[in-house]
């Protein structure tokens, strides 16, 4: 979705030491699973980070450009499409700070895992007390 709306833009997911601007920076803050049966719905919190230049004091267009970016975010992560599934965005803010802009969103998809039967082994325990 982030190449869709910003083609333009690196898209980064660890840190780099001479990063391509403008860029995001994709950061997973948590994730949490709710269990019912076999079915597990995940939620992923993000704060995906936008920046556009180095040096945020150089760039007299960095607001106007930030609130775009922040509105293109916030009308486009709604129902993502990924590897034949849906991923679902709630929670969606922007904030600004320090001329860069941080998109928050929980991502939710629903899984279902494959029951496997568990083959235990039992074990004998020897223990030798000499006394």
């Amino acid at each position: 979705t982030l190449l869709m709306i910003a083609p333009d833009v690196q898209v980064y997911k660890e840190a780099v030491s001479n990063p391509i601007y403008p860029h995001f920076f994709v950061h997973q803050i948590s994730v949490m699973d709710e269990s019912a049966g076999l079915y597990h719905t995940l939620s992923y919190s993000m704060d995906i980070r936008y920046r556009t230049t180095s040096d945020p004091s150089t760039d007299l267009r960095l607001q106007k450009n930030l609130d775009e970016m922040s509105l293109l975010l916030l009308t486009n992560f709604n129902i993502i499409d990924f590897d034949g599934g849906k991923i679902r965005c709630s929670n969606k803010t922007t904030e600004k700070e320090d001329g860069v802009l941080h998109f928050f969103t929980t991502l939710k998809t629903m899984v279902r895992l494959e029951k496997k039967e568990k083959n235990i082994k039992q074990m004998k325990l020897e223990v030798k007390i000499d006394g």
